[in-house]
């Protein structure tokens, strides 16, 4: 698998450029490195109160794992409070996680999808109504990356789309079920190899851990990183969140191989990259008339089922949430999620079918939007 060097080389000088900025007193994103140190001084798997110790080690994560939207973290933490024996079956499910599985990421990712089904099934039997609350692959990913940082990447899936396209990585990253935790890595591995031999960037980092060291009194944040997997993270966040992709097309600084072109086959791959952009723009087009196209369907008043609660009516509706009252109490479920991800079934087939239409016409634009750009930048960086 392959990536363009000369593009990664432009975001190692962006970030340079950039890491005053992004650790001053208002941005300070060595964050990641002091909640990475604050986890591992906690995290004890054999904790006699695992939640309690759970809690204390994540107490420095801020939006690393929970945020406005998820909080799987939390979700953790909910199963545990419950009492002895939901702690102990959270406790076996991390224990099962991080057995050594001598890097064999696919093997690796058996175990997050298990770790997923497994904790997210305790959360439904346990009546939880937080969909916040449940697991995902990300979060399983972010557990283990402070867990073991040396062994993982920090993960977030629309930044590290946008990066991987702009480096132009060859491999297939995927999402969904479709995610390759195997092809993720191994991109990571080779910004490292580049990022390893940028003797200025990694004294500038380390010089900068080692004066917050000094300040805090927290030495820990200077050993945490060994292997500079923090960092590559750092620099897929940056890459997307300080507008180095932006920057880099209106300075034209990009040194895309194709600027060695003759002016004749430049035009013609101007001419390419041109059309190709046309077929996109027309494709998202098409995906945004037809999602508008869509009416959210009315479930007020039909049938829905629960594995738990059983059946019940829809009382209530909004695109984002349903009301569904059950012989045990009306629950609120979040939209499109729940029907989508299969937790609350319609009697009406149709019903999923448009939501699922609708969650897959979403993520289409999402993606062409970022394919479109990236031929932008391309055809920016042909001098």
């Amino acid at each position: 698998m392959e990536m363009n060097r000369d593009l990664l080389q432009k975001l190692l000088e962006s970030y340079i450029d950039k890491y005053e900025q992004m650790n001053d007193a208002e941005h300070h994103e060595l964050y990641k490195w002091d909640a990475v140190s604050h986890f591992q001084k906690y995290w004890d798997v054999d904790a006699d109160d695992f939640g309690n110790m759970f809690k204390k080690a994540l107490a420095n994560a801020e939006n690393l794992i929970d945020d406005n939207v998820m909080a799987p973290g939390k979700g953790i933490v909910f199963l545990c409070e419950r009492g002895e024996e939901d702690m102990e079956k959270v406790r076996a499910s991390f224990k099962n996680l991080i057995v050594n599985d001598h890097s064999d990421y696919d093997l690796r990712q058996e175990k997050i999808d298990t770790f997923v089904e497994e904790i997210n099934h305790q959360l439904e039997k346990s009546g939880c109504e937080e969909w916040k609350f449940r697991q995902n692959t990300r979060a399983v990913i972010m557990y283990l990356s402070f867990i073991d940082p040396d062994d993982n990447y920090m993960f977030k899936e629309s930044e590290v789309k946008s990066f991987a396209s702009y480096i132009r990585y060859t491999g297939k990253i995927g999402s969904g079920k479709s995610f390759s935790l195997q092809s993720y890595y191994k991109m990571c591995d080779g910004v490292l190899e580049e990022l390893q031999e940028n003797a200025d960037l990694l004294d500038m980092v380390n010089n900068r851990l080692e004066a917050e060291a000094e300040l805090t009194g927290n030495t820990g944040i200077c050993d945490i990183d060994a292997e500079n997997h923090i960092l590559v993270y750092d620099l897929i966040y940056a890459a997307g969140n300080y507008d180095f992709y932006d920057e880099i097309q209106a300075k034209t600084t990009r040194a895309y191989t194709v600027t060695a072109l003759k002016n004749d086959e430049k035009e013609a791959q101007r001419l390419k990259l041109e059309n190709g952009k046309v077929s996109m723009e027309t494709e998202l087009r098409m995906a945004k008339s037809e999602r508008e196209g869509l009416l959210f369907p009315d479930l007020q008043g039909k049938t829905a089922r629960h594995k738990k609660f059983g059946q019940g009516e829809i009382v209530e509706q909004s695109e984002q949430y349903l009301k569904v009252k059950f012989g045990v109490g009306t629950k609120k479920f979040l939209l499109p999620g729940a029907i989508v991800q299969g937790f609350l079934t319609i009697d009406d087939e149709s019903v999923a079918a448009t939501l699922q239409h609708m969650d897959e016409l979403d993520k289409k634009i999402d993606r062409v939007s970022l394919e479109i750009k990236m031929i932008e930048l391309e055809i920016a960086g042909i001098k």
